[in-house]
């Protein structure tokens, strides 16, 4: 998966204080914007995670951020053990 195409399969984005932004905000140059996604059957999902502070994100901060602000909303549920299901890209 590219990020130029994972930018049109984004459904949230949120900054590393777990704020969340319209999609709309996605700063064009991307070049600090992480893109987290999961793939949901033939489609995947992505969370754009940004800095306020205008920093570099480690892959894993990003995803520590996606999955936070997701199972905040609702949208990831914990599997028979307690956890989360990890990330299918870290762009």
């Amino acid at each position: 998966m590219l990020r130029s195409k994972a930018r049109s399969y984004v459904g949230y984005c949120v900054d590393d204080a777990l704020s969340p932004h319209p999609i709309s905000e996605i700063p064009d140059p991307d070049t600090l914007v992480r893109y987290v996604g999961w793939q949901c059957g033939f489609e995947p999902m992505f969370v754009a995670v940004l800095s306020y502070l205008s920093v570099h994100l480690t892959d894993w901060e990003a995803e520590e951020i996606a999955t936070d602000y997701l199972v905040e909303i609702g949208w990831l549920k914990p599997n028979e053990d307690g956890e989360y299901q990890d990330a299918d890209y870290v762009l």
